[in-house]
């Protein structure tokens, strides 16, 4: 009698750890941003993206290739020389955390033409890449995106 006492009180626990485990999954899935999330977002905000594709060697960063969008601009402004946003989006927070430190140790010591400045959101890092240092025009509407999302 105490055995089979035993047993039901094992079988409960081990049915207990399962359910614990498989609600965790449950919970790191809806933490995860997609490409589309965050391009739509960025939209949003009145911002005319346009998919460039790869074009030369984009940084590669905790093994994750950015997808790379044009900022469209006015017709009144320069168009010789847009401006870009690189999208990396990585399985996890923990993995965007490693690739942004990935970038911050490659960018030490580096000259730029264009400047970076770095945006994350969950598994989401953002690059934007403004010809200006001191007055990057998109800062705002970047930040204003990236807080609607979830």
């Amino acid at each position: 009698m105490l055995i089979s006492k035993i047993k039901a009180l094992v079988f409960i626990l081990i049915c207990l750890f399962a359910l614990v485990g498989c609600s965790e999954d449950i919970k790191n899935e809806e933490n995860i941003l997609t490409l589309d999330d965050v391009v739509t977002a960025l939209e949003s905000q009145k911002l005319n993206l346009v998919s460039f594709g790869i074009t030369g060697y984009p940084m590669k960063l905790n093994d994750v290739i950015p997808e790379v969008y044009s900022i469209g601009v006015q017709a009144a402004e320069e168009q010789d020389n847009p401006e870009f946003i690189h999208f990396y989006i990585f399985n996890s927070e923990k993995d965007r955390m490693k690739g942004t430190t990935e970038f911050n140790k490659n960018m030490e010591g580096a000259h730029f033409t264009t400047f970076p400045f770095l945006y994350e959101k969950e598994n989401a890092l953002i690059v934007y890449w403004s010809n200006t240092k001191e007055y990057p025009l998109l800062t705002k509407p970047i930040e204003a995106a990236l807080e609607q999302l979830k």
